[in-house]
């Protein structure tokens, strides 16, 4: 047998073991499909670890806390500026006094004030002539002395003088009572004098900074700062109960005004509050919290219920009709109270929430609280 025929004959028994050697081949699985965006899927035996709960409505946890604040009511403080430039001639109260309408704060002297005043007395003067002169011109047109004309003058004169003089007593309003170049600045309201810049010597301009601060600490209600989120389930008339730090028991009130401006650094609205009875002890710039009910029965949750997704979003995770599935939901709520959150949207009753175990579902998100 030839070179040839023999290599031939090796290298045919050699592809034909390495065939026989070599297993087929498996045939390709298809991929399974991949959960969309916010599905989870658990595997019966996790979840043990997770507790479902339907939402409901809830009237008694319908409420919204917020940081609030004693102050003033409107028309209960009152800045003494001065009225015109001068300068302080005497100071007649110190912080802390009782005062009542009328009485004396600050005396200044002021030399605008006599020209104030003189105005008053000049347009007086005349004022009286023109009436003379107006009186004299009827009795003559009367008697056919002068004629229309004339009496008309006289009339549009008379008029004129007394515009002036309203117009020169109401200059010398600011000023106040008083002679020559003395100004007193009075009480406008009975109360306590809050602080007082005025020393003895002061040169003072008109529309300055207040010489004596007067409030009446008996006239107070609550100013609450709301949440923009939140302003949906506070209605005037809600019951409040106010908690301060100072004072032992919660004070009860009702709302009576709800802002109608959001702030934009803050984001809230004021809420002004008054209260059934005023309590001992309150003064103005003490803070607290409120807690405002609000009427209507309203969805809530568990705190640990709701995650925060990119320190922001607010959801949480709604178990579907397949076991072991479950969907993210994005939802709108409240402030927390008392350990449950209000769901203002996002959610229907009934519907089944995880309340326990939601972090389990998502790790990349944080609690609520």
């Amino acid at each position: 047998m030839n070179r040839t025929l023999l290599l031939g004959l090796w290298a045919f028994s050699t592809a034909a073991c390495s065939g026989a050697s070599a297993p087929p081949a498996p045939p390709e699985r298809a991929a399974p499909a991949p959960l969309k965006e916010g599905v989870v899927q658990l595997a019966e035996a996790s979840r043990a670890f997770v507790t479902v709960t339907p939402v409901k409505a809830d009237a008694s946890s319908a409420a919204v806390q917020a940081p609030a604040r004693v102050a003033f009511r409107d028309g209960a403080l009152s800045r003494v500026v001065p009225p015109l430039a001068g300068r302080v001639v005497s100071v007649h109260v110190r912080t802390g006094d009782t005062v009542k309408p009328g009485d004396a704060l600050v005396t200044l002297d002021c030399p605008e004030a006599a020209a104030a005043r003189t105005a008053v007395a000049t347009a007086t003067a005349t004022l009286r002539e023109a009436q003379l002169a107006f009186e004299r011109e009827v009795r003559m047109f009367e008697q056919g002395v002068t004629t229309e004309r004339e009496r008309l003058a006289a009339e549009t004169r008379l008029a004129e003088m007394q515009a002036e003089l309203a117009r020169a007593k109401a200059s010398v309003g600011f000023v106040g009572t008083g002679n020559g170049t003395t100004v007193v600045l009075r009480a406008p309201l009975a109360g306590t004098v809050l602080s007082r810049s005025a020393v003895d010597g002061l040169a003072v301009q008109p529309g300055g900074d207040p010489l004596v601060e007067v409030g009446d600490p008996s006239a107070l209600w609550v100013m609450a700062d709301v949440f923009e989120r939140d302003l949906s389930l506070v209605h005037e008339g809600a019951r409040v109960q106010v908690t301060l730090p100072s004072v032992h028991a919660p004070l009860a009130g009702k709302v009576e005004w709800v802002g109608a401006v959001v702030a934009g650094g803050s984001r809230t609205a004021p809420v002004r509050i008054t209260l059934d009875t005023p309590a001992n002890g309150l003064r103005p710039g003490m803070f607290g919290r409120v807690r405002i009910d609000s009427p209507d029965a309203i969805l809530t949750l568990p705190v640990e219920a709701v995650l925060l997704r990119n320190g922001k979003d607010s959801v949480v995770y709604v178990q579907e009709a397949a076991a072991g599935t479950y969907v993210r939901r994005p939802v709108v709520v409240a402030q927390p109270v008392d350990g449950r959150v209000q769901v203002i949207g996002g959610l229907s009753p009934g519907e089944q929430v995880v309340t326990r175990g939601a972090l389990l579902l998502d790790g990349a998100a944080d609690q609520l609280l």
